[in-house]
């Protein structure tokens, strides 16, 4: 269900496309031409289509209330044991790294989802049945009329031959002339082709007809027909939103406007003044094209009418300057679009393997260690650049990252400035979790330890969605899919990542290739350290997934650290109850144990 909030919250940020775009118009709508002011639409299309673009990395995140998917490890001394016996089988649970986990459930608004999935459903069809009605009553106007040649018009023929010329267009545009219409209009993605109707040659004059001719070319030099179709499929699609329709009607506006400024520029600025008679003189038969039609016309609503005449008057020859200042006003507005496109781009989710290429990977069998559980495990030696993988074809599937995200939640509050390695404390608001160790105020390595999600949750806030997305696709983690909402995309949510991912992920932070502050990745690792063991120092986190009430996914994502030779790892459990962090962590020991490492 993630996408269906993605695109409702990826509305608004096209309203502000939208506004920008406006604003971009009136700026600078005395340096532009009309030409230049028509093509800033292709820009709101390009917006319109990018929550259906597979490419990019981050969506615009949900407010929604609801309570994440939790795990809890029971708070122990670290004193207590500088060595434990690891050959206990209860050590994960001496070392604190048993956890607990509640189903996450989501908010009413959740429920609701697959309501305004139906309505917005229904809505497309109605409106795709209206459009593909508007295509069917074009074409049996086409069908009903009559070509319009050398041998059945030849001084009208002439005419339009004659503008064909001018314009320098070498495709063949065929001409029909129709009663059932009452103002000429152009269509045709392949088949281009100009419309008339049966009496124009009659009520106008020749040079009328020359300028309504050139006006109905120069929508196809504009390749207005694909930007028609396009925009009727959007409007399809954002059936609900009256700002895109709005949009849309201003975009067929300024396409007039640009077609009016093309006739004038092919004629001479001296032919203005007649071809502003022509649609004067016209203005009564000109009729409104609809919103669900693909046509190109001369026609509009009467108030265009008067403001494409005012363009008209106000007429200047375009220059090298007006030019290129069109196409800088064009690179802003297409900057603006760029700078939205990661709030606007649906992260390809469906593509849920990490394509692994790494070198120097040998694979591993600890099946014995997995007692018939589902699972992966990755070994990564920093010192020997050597992969050690269980189950390779697993280690490359993306899942939730489940609370192993908090390593990353905290190095970015700290990047941030939110908390500081000496001063990371938050105080409890007094809300009762079912967590006795959550019901406290928390620093963060105590919040670490006892996998406080509130704690994480507050920092998350603080950071603010776009900071946090921002650092998410900064490091390449995962699919980068924050869409599930700022308080659990990681809660077996839209937050998705791999076993091999997360060994890459932890390499990576250790050699600090971000080029962050050595202090915040100590207190990172700080953080993160359980304890020592006779292998070397243990640092870890574990992750506890449940899905219908039970677990479905467990993991112990860490390294060992022994006289400056570092091992990273990641042991993933899934699809049994089983599967929890505490299990995972035990499974890590049990191999750690028996000098696997």
């Amino acid at each position: 269900m993630a996408f269906p909030v993605h695109f409702l919250l990826c509305n608004f940020i096209i309203i502000l496309i939208f506004g920008g775009i406006l604003l971009f118009k009136k700026v600078f709508e005395k340096y532009i031409t009309p030409v230049s002011q028509y093509r800033i639409w292709y820009l709101f299309l390009l917006a319109l289509v990018l929550p259906f673009s597979p490419f990019g990395a981050i969506s615009p995140a949900q407010l929604i209330s609801c309570i994440s998917a939790l795990f809890y490890r029971a708070r122990t001394d670290f004193s207590s044991f500088a060595a434990p016996d690891l050959s206990s089988p209860s050590v994960a649970a001496q070392l604190g790294l048993s956890d607990l986990a509640v189903a996450a459930e989501r908010g009413s608004f959740s429920s609701l989802i697959p309501v305004l999935c139906a309505v917005w459903g229904i809505g497309c069809v109605t409106a795709l049945l209206y459009f593909l009605y508007s295509v069917y009553r074009i074409h049996s106007i086409r069908i009903s009329s009559c070509p319009v040649t050398a041998e059945t018009e030849p001084e009208l023929y002439k005419v339009y031959r004659s503008c064909t010329d001018s314009l320098k267009i070498r495709r063949s545009i065929a001409l029909y002339a129709s009663c059932g219409i009452s103002s000429p209009v152009s269509y045709g993605l392949f088949r281009p082709t100009v419309i008339i109707p049966q009496d124009m040659d009659i009520v106008l004059s020749e040079e009328d007809i020359r300028f309504i001719f050139l006006h109905e070319l120069q929508h196809y030099r504009q390749k207005d027909a694909l930007w028609n179709y396009l925009a009727c499929i959007l409007q399809t699609v954002y059936w609900f939103n009256p700002l895109v329709w709005y949009g849309f009607s201003l975009m067929r506006r300024d396409r007039e406007f640009a077609c009016d400024h093309s006739v004038i520029q092919t004629e001479g600025k001296e032919q203005a003044a007649a071809y502003g008679c022509t649609l004067i003189r016209y203005i009564e038969r000109l009729h409104r094209n609809t919103f669900f039609s693909p046509l190109s016309g001369l026609g509009g609503r009467k108030p265009v009418i008067a403001q494409r005449i005012k363009k008209i008057a106000g007429y200047k020859t375009e220059t090298r300057a007006t030019k290129a200042r069109g196409i800088c006003v064009l690179l802003l507005a297409a900057l603006l679009v760029y700078a939205a496109s990661p709030l606007l781009t649906a992260y390809a989710s469906s593509d849920s393997t990490y394509d692994f290429a790494g070198k120097n990977v040998e694979t591993i069998d600890l099946s014995s260690y997995f007692h018939g559980t589902d699972g992966s495990f990755v070994l990564y030696d920093m010192s020997e650049d050597l992969y050690q993988i269980y189950n390779m074809e697993q280690s490359t599937i993306r899942i939730s990252p489940d609370s192993t995200f908090k390593i990353y939640s905290a190095l970015f509050a700290l990047e941030e400035g939110v908390i500081s390695p000496d001063v990371s404390a938050l105080a409890w608001d007094g809300t009762q979790y079912p967590f006795d160790t959550w019901n406290a105020d928390q620093t963060l390595s105590t919040a670490m330890y006892n996998s406080v999600n509130w704690y994480f949750q507050s920092l998350d806030s603080q950071i603010g969605y776009f900071a946090l997305s921002e650092w998410y696709s900064r490091i390449s983690y995962g699919n980068c899919d924050l869409s599930g909402g700022i308080s659990d995309y990681w809660a077996e949510s839209t937050l998705k990542i791999s076993p091999v991912e997360q060994v890459i992920l932890l390499a990576r932070l250790l050699r600090n290739e971000w080029d962050l502050s050595p202090e915040n990745i100590q207190a990172v690792k700080d953080a993160m350290f359980i304890c020592d063991t006779p292998a070397g120092k243990l640092y870890g986190k574990t992750g506890t997934g449940m899905s219908e009430g039970e677990n479905s996914n467990g993991w112990f994502v860490g390294f060992l650290e022994n006289d400056g030779h570092t091992r990273c790892f990641a042991l993933n459990l899934r699809g049994s109850e089983n599967a929890s962090g505490s299990a995972a962590a035990e499974t890590v020991i049990n191999i750690l144990t028996d000098g696997l490492f």
